[in-house]
């Protein structure tokens, strides 16, 4: 399924990689570096960075792919509108949770830069600079959300259902 965000997707998934792999590369010098008596400083606290860059600016990408946990107990089991209204309530509620997580991780953020607050590692970091790409891993999230809230309301199905076996297609969600 194209969107015209798949740009904005591809990159969030193309961070996620750098992200983890700089996780390998930081561990893999620090245990170098340790043989002969050096060591990176703070590198713990940068792993864990990017672990959490890892983890939230791959969400968009692997909720578009439906690769999310998602029970289906009672969704799989409806047909037609009830299916499409289980479905519209639930994609609903999650939309308004991840609204609600991005905005008060984007609180979070803008109060990290507005006071200036650094990190308590050996190296200071500006806090809000590992903290902004939870925010922009969410809002990404966000968006991919509301963009397949609006097809399930104009009768399309939505991306985590037609990239899985259980989707619907291409076809109307009224359909089934």
């Amino acid at each position: 399924m194209r969107s015209p965000f798949d740009p904005i997707y591809k990159l969030t998934s193309f961070l996620a990689v750098l992200a983890l792999t700089s996780i390998a590369g930081i561990i893999l010098a620090d245990v170098t570096l340790r043989q002969f008596g050096g060591q990176i400083r703070s590198s713990d606290d940068f792993a864990g960075f990017a672990l959490a860059a890892t983890g939230f600016l791959g969400l968009a990408a692997t909720y578009r792919r439906g690769e999310h946990i998602r029970v289906g107990l009672i969704v799989d089991k409806l047909t037609g509108q009830r299916r499409k209204a289980l479905e519209f309530f639930a994609l609903g509620c999650g939309t308004v949770a991840t609204a609600w997580a991005t905005w008060w991780i984007g609180r979070l953020v803008y109060d990290s830069w507005r006071f200036n607050e650094v990190t308590m590692g050996l190296v200071p970091i500006k806090l809000w600079v590992p903290q902004f790409g939870l925010f922009f891993g969410l809002a990404v999230l966000l968006l991919a959300m509301v963009e397949d809230f609006v097809r399930l309301a104009t009768g399309k199905t939505p991306s985590y259902l037609a990239s899985t076996e259980t989707g619907f297609g291409e076809s109307s969600l009224a359909d089934r």
